[in-house]
């Protein structure tokens, strides 16, 4: 009877663990694309060193 709340109990744990884990990830992915979106609207001359960075280790994996 012990045992299988302790399993519960470390399932309901990775699941939260997971549900953070998610949150990030999509949290990340939001912001590169806001980034991207705002480049592509506005093109902002602060955002160019990155583009050429890219653009760099794009050419030279290649």
């Amino acid at each position: 009877m012990e045992r299988e709340s302790k399993n519960k109990s470390f399932l309901i744990w990775t699941e939260d663990i997971w549900e953070e884990i998610e949150v990030q990830i999509y949290g990340i992915i939001g912001a590169i694309f806001f980034f991207c979106v705002i480049y592509f609207i506005f093109q902002p001359h602060w955002m160019s060193p990155i583009v050429d960075l890219l653009s760099k280790i794009k050419l030279s994996v290649g």
